[in-house]
């Protein structure tokens, strides 16, 4: 339980009221909406909020755990996430808002992970009786949605339980966890997500559906809460965000007003413009928060077939150029340079683009996949999106399950977002998404680089 200290137990209240003072009406009424669900004596209805990205999903959940141990310093929470990453994010939220490692715990299932409020293992009779008694005292249990059956027998009866980033979980992977945690009463649940991640990727081309879209087909008159103003994005980043939302059909988010101008150079980062070679000027210039580059002209820029998947030789080569311009122009005055990340939807590009970062003997940026980015953000991102060929095929990116890739990655960015693409493949009536995000108020179109 929440150390009996009243002092512990008042700081925490403390803290959760002050950051709930500073939250907006819908997370306010999130917060309400968790609350009152676990307060409630009523039938099984899952609170579910909707939150689009940077519109603080996860500040929310926690601080609605937080404000309930505060108030029922006796009882347990399990709070599950689809990632490590995202679990490692909560517990982060929990312990700012004044928990100790008496009261938070990550569940790991690598049992090298010990310490600091970790405890790792793969089956739980590994665990000494102090880790047991340990377990079953701490307040918050935090982990994935793997670990759901161990962890739930450190849970009392009737414990709230947290989904964060459901809307990544698959359906049979929700209902076996339900399952699992069926004595801990499903009553005592609530979902926090975006309906419009990604889905689950088993092997091309299965999908698995997530359950927020399972659950929305199901029970359609279902009355999500709507999170709608977003703290990550500069307003021009958030607006091509707003454009993929609009042709995904759903509701436009809006930018809070200390992220409205929020660019590289307000983060602290001074442009070195003498660094900067004038072909990539335009591109990097933090004036423009979004900009959109057309590839045909690149040499070697047609797209190649790779085993399963595509890479552009010439989308890959100028993606690392403009990571190294970045590098070199972008300086905070404590010497760190600004180390962007590479964003592709095909492996087989992120390994081209990895391999020519290796060339350099410093680090000057990073790559990964647009799926393995999904529920981080950075400050400034690359994307190349690879296809460029005369009759407009762009191959997964067109399936309507996964035309999510261009709106997952164009949220990961805070005050720069750069947009590879090949005009001629994309801009057609079939693409209604890339033709939406071409029109981007205030973006920076680049038709011809002059290489």
């Amino acid at each position: 339980m929440i150390r009996t200290d009243k002092n512990r137990i008042r700081e925490i209240r403390d803290n959760v009221d002050q950051l709930i003072s500073k939250f907006d009406t819908r997370q306010r009424r999130a917060v309400n909406a968790t609350l009152d669900e676990w307060n409630s004596a009523d039938d099984f209805v899952l609170p579910i909020i909707d939150g689009p990205p940077g519109t603080g999903k996860t500040t929310v959940a926690t601080a609605a755990v937080a404000q309930y141990l505060s108030e029922n310093p006796r009882n347990h929470v399990l709070y599950m996430c689809y990632t490590n990453f995202a679990a490692e994010q909560a517990m982060r939220k929990l312990l700012e808002l004044g928990f100790d490692y008496t009261q938070v715990v990550r569940i790991s299932s690598n049992p090298s992970e010990q310490g600091d409020g970790v405890i790792g293992f793969r089956n739980e009779d590994e665990l000494s009786n102090r880790q047991r008694t340990y377990l079953n005292n701490t307040p918050v249990l935090v982990c994935t949605l793997h670990r759901a059956g161990i962890a739930s027998r450190f849970r009392r009866d009737g414990a709230r339980v947290v989904i964060d980033e459901f809307s990544q979980v698959n359906v049979p992977i929700f209902f076996a966890t339900v399952s699992r945690l069926r004595r801990l009463n499903p009553r005592n649940f609530a979902l926090f997500g975006d309906p419009y991640q990604l889905p689950i990727v088993t092997t091309q081309p299965l999908l698995y559906q997530n359950i927020c879209s399972y659950i929305r087909g199901r029970v359609p008159q279902y009355d999500p809460i709507g999170l709608i103003t977003q703290y990550r994005m500069h307003e021009t980043i958030c607006s091509a965000v707003n454009q993929l939302r609009r042709a995904l059909g759903t509701y436009e988010i809006r930018t809070a007003d200390r992220v409205k101008n929020q660019d590289l150079t307000s983060l602290g980062y001074r442009w070195i413009r003498t660094n900067t070679s004038p072909i990539f000027e335009e591109i990097i210039d933090p004036q423009y928060p979004v900009v959109i580059v057309n590839t045909d002209y690149l040499l070697n820029s047609n797209e190649v077939r790779m085993s399963t998947s595509w890479v552009n030789p010439g989308e890959a080569r100028i993606a690392v150029r403009l990571a190294e311009a970045f590098n070199r122009s972008f300086i905070k005055d404590s010497g760190e340079r600004l180390k962007p990340i590479i964003l592709s939807p095909y492996s087989a590009q992120v390994y081209e683009i990895r391999r020519l970062l290796q060339s350099y003997s410093e680090n000057i940026g990073e790559c990964t996949t647009i799926y393995r980015a999904q529920g981080r953000e950075y400050l400034c991102v690359i994307i190349s999106f690879v296809r460029n060929n005369p009759y407009g095929f762009i191959g997964f990116l067109a399936e309507p399950q996964l035309r999510a890739q261009t709106y997952v990655a164009c949220s990961r960015a805070q005050a720069k977002l750069v947009i590879l693409m090949s005009f001629r493949t994309f801009l057609n009536a079939e693409h209604l998404d890339f033709d939406y995000l071409y029109r981007t108020p205030g973006a920076k179109i680049i038709d011809h680089l002059n290489l």
